[in-house]
């Protein structure tokens, strides 16, 4: 280094090696974003949910779900499932399978979601879905896409017109709605 005029002047030597030093840094930071990019939400799979029998939610939710969706009384609704999945708010979101004759239709099988907390039930989502999908393939899942309140977001699959179709279903404070939704041409075999 030479000193001139009392400024310190670096040598070209120093300065080229900075440079370099500095386009590496660069092109690492932008390989490893690339990278990184990869192991974001969307290669994660989606969680399918553990359904389980109707003795698993609280007697006075399954009561308000049958009363508020059929016509039904509980005693004639056999086989219907339950998933109870917990919220970060330390409630549950529990989503009822009923998968049953008197509540499948043309359009499909009645599905309804409700929010539980403290004893209070809130309705979240009522749906009618075909249960019939390829066997790898769950009906609904709890979806790896980020959801901005307590709780996940959801991922329904339905089969129509030859193609998978996912969609995204996310809470907006007072139901679930679709969000995203992907379609994958179904593989003939």
């Amino acid at each position: 280094m030479q000193i001139l005029n009392d400024k310190i002047i670096a040598s070209p030597k120093l300065v080229r090696l900075v440079q370099i030093f500095h386009f590496s840094l660069a092109i690492f930071l932008l390989i490893g974003t690339l990278l990184l990019n990869g192991c974001s939400s969307n290669s994660v799979a989606a969680v399918p949910l553990n359904w389980k029998t109707i003795d698993s939610v609280p007697s006075g939710l399954w009561q308000l779900a049958v009363s508020q969706n059929t016509s039904a009384t509980p005693d004639h609704l056999h086989n219907v499932l339950a998933a109870s999945i917990p919220t970060k708010d330390n409630g549950y979101l529990h989503i009822f399978n009923f998968n049953h004759p008197q509540t499948c239709g043309k359009i499909g099988c009645l599905y309804v979601a409700y929010l539980a907390k403290k004893r209070s039930y809130q309705q979240v989502l009522s749906t009618y879905l075909q249960p019939n999908l390829p066997p790898q393939d769950s009906l609904i899942s709890i979806s790896p896409d980020i959801s901005a309140t307590a709780l996940p977001c959801l991922e329904i699959k339905q089969v129509k017109q030859q193609s998978l179709v996912t969609l995204t279903y996310c809470f907006n404070g007072s139901s679930f709605q679709p969000i995203k939704s992907i379609r994958n041409q179904l593989s003939k075999s």
